[in-house]
């Protein structure tokens, strides 16, 4: 029984169930339909590709959607595109809070200048409520810790294909403004540097160690391969890599459970999700999750949950 105030009730006082003691759905679950189970699941955004001229005003503007998928690999839903307003915003760098909240940063592709904005986000109807202002800056990956350190990575241009530094800041989740950072991310004491500003994703481990998806810099051919970088965010220094296998091209990544094992996006033709096992470098146990869950030809996407989704 839904009681005023409650979001999920499975007629028990257990946590770690998907349906808290306090009746909140918890973290890394999804409670869709009243007297059904709640499951593990994560949400996921795929927008339409900017198209050359990159780095300029996209000639095919803010086109988004949203899709709610659980971890066991069984599709739940799509959004229609994103929205602010009722008019069509970009989306990338979600993230769930500790209140398994969703939220993302917006901006919109005509207007590169402006940057994007941090925005709670309604998975169902893809409608976007502005939280913080315009930073003149666009956030391609951001994740949330348990103690609800927001972390996102920066760019100043939304799109651009070449080689690009990776910042690292601190986002204030309740203004939605920069607290620490924007700062350059450095790799045995030089620049982080990827090929195209929308690889790298943010994403917690379950005992807090932070996590960025990264690529080799460029340009293709070869596609460059990706990289999974654990980071100190204090002084902004990547403290171990993994490479990826080289048929992945990954962009939003999210761990699964209390292991090594991450769901990956691949943007590298059509918008595969995989798991990877991070434990067992340099080949990559992979394993599809999802064939092309979103039906857009993607510029950007990425993937929000948490550490905490059951592991398969």
């Amino acid at each position: 029984m839904i009681d005023p105030g409650e979001l999920c009730d499975d007629g028990n006082v257990e946590s770690m169930d998907g349906c808290a003691s306090s009746c909140v759905i918890e973290c890394g679950y999804l409670c869709l339909e009243a007297g059904e189970a709640c499951i593990s699941g994560f949400n996921a955004v795929q927008c339409a590709s900017a198209g050359p001229p990159f780095g300029q005003a996209s000639p095919l503007a803010n086109v988004c959607r949203l899709a709610t998928l659980s971890v066991d690999g069984s599709y739940i839903a799509l959004s229609p595109e994103t929205s602010i307003n009722g008019q069509p915003r970009h989306l990338d760098a979600m993230y769930t809070d500790p209140s398994n909240a969703l939220f993302g940063f917006a901006g919109d592709t005509e207007d590169i200048k402006g940057g994007s904005q941090l925005v709670s986000v309604d998975a169902a109807s893809g409608e976007m409520t502005p939280i913080g202002p315009s930073l003149g800056l666009w956030v391609m990956g951001a994740a949330m810790n348990d103690g609800a350190d927001l972390w996102v990575t920066v760019f100043d241009t939304y799109e651009r294909n070449e080689n690009t530094q990776v910042l690292l800041a601190k986002v204030d989740p309740i203004s939605g403004e920069f607290v620490v950072g924007p700062t350059t991310l450095t790799e045995g004491g030089k620049p982080v540097t990827v090929w195209s500003t929308h690889v790298s994703d943010v994403a917690f481990r379950f005992d807090g160690a932070m996590f960025i998806s990264a690529n080799e810099p460029g340009p293709p051919p070869p596609e460059p391969a990706s990289r999974y970088l654990q980071v100190n965010p204090v002084n902004a220094t990547v403290l171990s890599a993994v490479e990826g296998p080289d048929d992945i091209y990954a962009a939003g990544i999210v761990f699964v459970g209390e292991e090594q094992k991450i769901v990956a996006m691949d943007i590298r033709g059509v918008d595969d999700i995989y798991i990877l096992d991070l434990a067992a470098p340099p080949t990559l146990n992979e394993s599809l999750l999802y064939p092309d869950p979103i039906p857009t030809n993607s510029g950007t996407a990425d993937l929000a949950g948490c550490s905490k989704l059951k592991p398969q």
